[in-house]
């Protein structure tokens, strides 16, 4: 009996040979400095979420743009996330405002996650948006 019981907790813990285990948690890389993040991300600026909503198997956020640093010069304009669970999706609140470093998929669709410098602008972004500088006025003539 203790010996089923022995191999039923290694059989648990260690999983059935052949079935791979879930992953379940985010791993992220070392924190990148602010000017690698400028580099490195396709899009970065400062909006408004005005929806956060489920889609497929993630989530995406709408934002109306303040100021860009890179990429964009839509007033508009969505970004995709993922869905949550382990997938390091970043869950934006509509109506707060956040400093957002993005990058193009193969589809051209910008998507971010807590793998990058995106922030709550009030707040947790004061010291990169001061890094970043003035950034770019985005006027609503253009949208995306």
């Amino acid at each position: 009996m203790r010996y089923r019981a022995l191999m039923l907790f290694i059989v648990i813990i260690t999983g059935i040979p052949g079935i791979p285990l879930l992953a379940l948690a985010c791993t992220c890389a070392q924190p990148i400095s602010v000017q690698e993040g400028l580099t490195q991300a396709d899009a970065v600026f400062v909006g408004l979420v005005e929806r956060f909503e489920l889609r497929d198997s993630g989530r995406v956020a709408t934002f109306r743009v303040r100021r860009a640093w890179k990429g964009l010069e839509a007033h508009r304009i969505q970004v995709a996330t993922g869905g949550g669970d382990g997938d390091c999706g970043y869950h934006f609140i509509a109506g707060i405002e956040y400093l957002v470093f993005a990058h193009r998929d193969a589809s051209d669709t910008l998507r971010t996650s807590i793998c990058t410098r995106t922030k709550q602008a009030s707040g947790e972004a004061v010291d990169d948006l001061k890094a970043l500088g003035d950034g770019a006025p985005i006027s609503g003539r253009h949208s995306r």
